[in-house]
């Protein structure tokens, strides 16, 4: 997939999609699966245009967090068969670009586009006014195809991102990764925690946060940890640590369910899947009164797996 930063000048027809393509999920696969085939039936090149930063992130001047980084989401799309991706340099200048100039200097005059497939909440330029029906409306003027890619529902509500975001946000593990078409995941190399599940027998592996993704509701999870093409089944808790430590820092710290015996995990990088939110988190009095509420997470867990 060639990606770009600038706006590339494309001599033969291109089939386009619009968007701020801030995670993928299903709904967005569903659309990029449509242009991939449409731009192979066509003969033509498919082209994703997107922005960066995203428009919420510039007006807010800050970084929202995200589903996915931007290299899983260029990643994603490659595995797709995206064959150009644009991530343009969205500024004060390009808030302002008038919708029917985008479409006329942008999508036909310089991405050539022969056919635009967008969802109905399609929007662009100047306050987000260019959208679907304004599209449609030219179409016929600049030669090319607007075709419609209908929504991806779940529970009689479309998938968006700022859904899944709240879902994971709120610990609704199930409602997101069903959303996502895969189970939500944290990664990154196992750091060293206080060494306190080892003396109870609990083998642990700890990483911290992702940088740039949204971090599930503090509590205990039911997941799976991957490290070195291995699966493992795992209690993890996000959170503080409230009971063994005073610093307001949010580890994410995993309980090895099925760990062989001398496996070390330090220093290697791994990935945590969440798939049910057990409970929140708690402080228990002392460390013995939290280990046996371990104990019993751990019970809860080994039904859990047994039951899926």
């Amino acid at each position: 997939m060639n990606a770009f930063k600038e706006i590339p000048k494309f001599k033969e027809g291109t089939c386009v999609t619009i968007g701020k393509f801030d995670g993928v999920h299903l709904g967005h696969v569903s659309l990029l699966e449509e242009l991939v085939l449409a731009a192979e039936l066509n003969q033509m090149e498919s082209v994703v245009f997107t922005f960066d930063p995203y428009p919420e992130e510039f007006f807010k001047g800050e970084e929202i967090l995200k589903i996915n980084t931007k290299g899983e989401i260029i990643s994603q799309m490659d595995e797709i068969g995206v064959d150009n991706l644009i991530r343009v340099k969205f500024d004060e200048k390009f808030s302002q670009y008038d919708p029917t100039k985008f479409i006329k200097d942008v999508l036909v005059g310089k991405l050539c586009a022969k056919m635009i497939l967008c969802g109905p909440d399609v929007s662009f330029g100047k306050d987000g006014s260019g959208n679907l029906e304004l599209l449609m409306s030219l179409q016929d003027k600049y030669g090319y195809e607007v075709v419609e890619v209908e929504k991806e529902i779940y529970q009689g509500n479309a998938i968006s991102s700022s859904r899944i975001s709240k879902a994971i946000e709120e610990g609704k593990m199930e409602d997101a990764n069903e959303m996502l078409g895969y189970d939500y995941y944290l990664y990154g190399p196992v750091v060293t925690g206080q060494g306190l599940g080892h003396t109870y027998d609990i083998p642990t592996v700890n990483i911290n946060p992702t940088k740039g993704r949204i971090i599930p509701a503090k509590g205990v999870y039911f997941t799976i940890v991957e490290v070195d093409d291995k699966e493992y089944q795992a209690v993890t808790n996000v959170g503080v640590r409230p009971t063994v430590s005073d610093e307001n820092t949010i580890n994410i710290e995993s309980h090895i369910l099925n760990c062989e015996d001398g496996a070390d995990f330090y220093g290697k990088r791994i990935r945590v899947y969440f798939l049910h939110h057990s409970r929140g988190e708690m402080r228990f009095e002392t460390s013995d009164i939290l280990f046996k509420q371990i104990k019993k997470d751990v019970d809860d867990a080994l039904r859990f797996f047994e039951s899926v």
